[in-house]
């Protein structure tokens, strides 16, 4: 049995946040199941996760955490955009997965690459103070601005914004045809039929029993066949943008699920473009041509407006660059 007393530090914190700080690692839910099953007690006595702590008492852990299930961490490269007491934000690479895949096809998450990075930082043996929070998800294929909650106020005050609306969100997209004029798309969104939550990467459609989507978008640049459009989804649907920008007839470049190519090649740029005798030509982009540029929010503890920004990833910018260079708009 492991004994952990109850010091000033933990004081007003719940049984389940306590826990989750010495075991970071083991997911919060089983935590919690474990403590419903009467495994970990506070003085002795059942609990519940979320029963608040006092100064003096002791949590027993008679459970062998050290045989349960962990979630794997490994350093992963990654951009810091902004870190507050409460708050960080990285610039999430395209192809790493927020959270660990449900088929272990990515045994490399977001999260846990931003738990072993939070364990690195801390200059002290002991509990996790701060433990990063995911506070929303982006696509696997989708780069750009994610934010984690580094304290349990700032986790809830922050689902509360996304939750109510109060997050700006600006997503760039590269997207297939010439957009030249901005609008809103306003198109409920539903899972669709025949595709339940059993499904791999269930796609979504547009339906009119669904729940409310908006979306507006305005060109930024335009290309011969092409252009890149600023997005900010007012609601937070699974494949929103992608979605209804397909369904205006300007599905990303790159996404098969709606409409898009499988990759972007030079060959589909570059008039009479010719690959080299016995070489496989190599995409310029192999991933969903969108990237979460921007959120805008006031801060924990209020304040100025905060806006952070993420910079577009260097297959981005090779792609607008080859864009640029052989799919100029037209000159009169």
């Amino acid at each position: 049995m492991k004994v952990l007393p109850v010091e000033d530090g933990w004081k007003g914190s719940s049984l389940d946040e306590f826990l989750a700080a010495h075991w970071p690692r083991i997911p919060k839910g089983r935590l919690r199941d474990l403590v419903r099953n009467g495994e970990i007690q506070i003085d002795g006595m059942r609990a519940l996760p979320s029963d608040k702590l006092r100064v003096g008492q002791v949590v027993l852990v008679e459970a062998d955490m050290a045989n349960l299930k962990q979630v794997q961490v490994k350093r992963v490269d990654f951009d810091v955009l902004y870190e507050d007491d409460h708050l960080v934000a990285v610039n999430k690479p395209a192809g790493i997965p927020v959270e660990p895949s449900r088929w272990g096809e990515h045994p490399l998450h977001l999260s846990g690459a931003l738990l072993e990075w939070a364990q690195r930082r801390q200059d002290h043996d002991g509990p996790l103070d701060k433990r990063p929070r995911g506070l929303h998800r982006l696509d696997l294929g989708t780069s750009g601005v994610l934010l984690y909650a580094l304290s349990l106020e700032a986790e809830r005050y922050y689902r509360g914004l996304f939750e109510n609306r109060m997050i700006e969100k600006t997503y760039h997209a590269l997207v297939i045809g010439e957009l030249h004029a901005g609008g809103v798309i306003d198109s409920p969104l539903a899972e669709e039929e025949g595709r339940g939550r059993g499904n791999r990467g269930g796609r979504m459609c547009i339906d009119k029993h669904g729940k409310p989507s908006l979306t507006t978008y305005q060109p930024l640049e335009m290309f011969r066949g092409y252009s890149l459009v600023e997005c900010q989804p007012k609601t937070g649907r699974t494949h929103q943008i992608r979605v209804h920008m397909a369904s205006i007839g300007h599905p990303l470049i790159v996404d098969p699920t709606y409409g898009g190519g499988e990759s972007l090649l030079l060959s589909h740029l570059k008039s009479g473009y010719r690959p080299k005798s016995g070489l496989v030509e190599k995409p310029i982009m192999d991933r969903l041509t969108l990237h979460a540029q921007a959120l805008r929010m006031v801060p924990f503890g209020g304040g100025d407006i905060l806006e952070i920004t993420a910079p577009y990833p260097k297959d981005w910018n090779v792609a607008l660059a080859k864009l640029r260079k052989f799919r100029a708009p037209a000159t009169d």
